[in-house]
């Protein structure tokens, strides 16, 4: 396929994450495409104000702005509201509504698949609908709503084998799987490990951060939790005098954490994430829960160590193995080389040539 006119549709841009760099990579193989999103906020991506970013009505409501994640109901309206005739190639990232596009006629949906929605197939990992009053029939309403959505779906594109696993058992769909890109520096300064572990994450209940201070604690290790959250009061409270939180910090300094760390924590179950791809970028060792995009990323007993238990006891056992052990840093890089941006790029390129 040769697009003339290209649509690319992110959820909302108002924070940075994965699904956030997906989208500008996507941008970057179309510089001419037209970029849509429900909510935009200009603050957080300067960069691209100049795409001059196509948004719904809930741009124009002050308090949606912010809260916009809060408000399903809104959301699904919102997302087919979008105007996108005319584009003969739309190209949708999604881990919740971004698939429920109003698709024009004769146009090609190539859905990224960053998740099928945690809070709606998984409600164990997400019980962000279930807690609150009526959430189950809600839970019930998006459903029907998420499996309808996938008619104006043509081709899934997908994270990890484990979203496409989980694309398969509950939409009954196939997916390919093009890992999300890194970026990774390509002579980054060699630096001198220092005797702290680290975790960078948003301080939220399924990333599990308290299994990692818990395992600090128990083995009176540094540990530094960069990223803020919802969390961090609650996790403060049982952090020992061996915890440091640093909270957001720039990129020059979250790289110089992962250089120097011993190793990266990652004690959560991700669709793939991306963090311990950029500690191994750097030959920093990676100790994650075996579930997930994890199994994928790190090589046990090469790259890093895997737990199977999400618990603190597996955790603990699993730094205690870790420290007994030697890691090569130029192998550990090696490996990040193949979740590279470019790769992402040339296999983004190939899918669509070869549709």
């Amino acid at each position: 396929m040769k697009p003339k006119k290209v649509a690319i549709v992110a959820e909302w841009l108002t924070s940075r994450g994965g699904a956030e760099r997906v989208v500008k990579t996507l941008l970057e193989i179309f510089p001419k495409a037209d970029l849509y999103t429900t909510v935009f906020n200009q603050n957080v991506f300067p960069e691209l104000k100049n795409r001059h970013p196509k948004t719904s009505f809930l741009q124009k409501i002050p308090f949606c702005r912010k809260r916009h994640q809060s408000l399903p109901p809104l959301l699904l309206s919102a997302i087919k509201s979008l105007d996108l005739k005319n584009h003969d190639l739309i190209i949708t990232s999604s881990s919740s509504i971004g698939k429920g596009i109003k698709k024009p006629k004769g146009a090609i949906h190539i859905c990224y698949c960053h998740t099928p929605m945690r809070y709606v197939w998984q409600p164990e990992i997400d019980n962000r609908l279930i807690k609150f009053p009526f959430g189950k029939y809600f839970i019930n309403y998006l459903k029907k709503w998420d499996l309808n959505t996938n008619s104006s779906v043509d081709f899934f594109l997908c994270n990890s084998k484990y979203t496409q696993e989980r694309i398969k058992k509950f939409y009954q769909r196939d997916a390919e799987v093009i890992y999300p890109p890194v970026e990774i520096k390509k002579n980054p300064q060699r630096q001198i490990k220092k005797d702290y572990y680290l975790c960078i994450s948003r301080l939220v209940p399924y990333k599990r951060i308290d299994l990692a201070i818990r395992a600090a604690n128990r083995l009176k290790k540094k540990l530094i939790i960069c990223g803020n959250g919802p969390e961090r009061k609650k996790l403060q409270s049982i952090a020992g005098k061996t915890i440091k939180f640093a909270g957001e910090v720039s990129e020059s300094q979250k790289n110089k954490y992962l250089s120097e760390a011993r190793a990266l924590i990652f004690p959560t179950e991700e669709d793939f994430g991306i963090v311990p791809i950029e500690a191994m970028s750097f030959g920093t060792p990676v100790i994650a829960y075996n579930k997930g995009g994890a199994q994928e990323s790190v090589i046990n007993y090469k790259t890093g160590i895997l737990f199977k238990k999400q618990s603190v006891s597996a955790l603990t056992e699993a730094i205690k193995e870790f420290e007994k052990l030697t890691f090569d840093p130029k192998a550990i890089r090696r490996h990040s080389l193949k979740f590279s941006k470019d790769i992402f790029i040339k296999k983004i390129k190939k899918f669509i040539e070869k549709i």
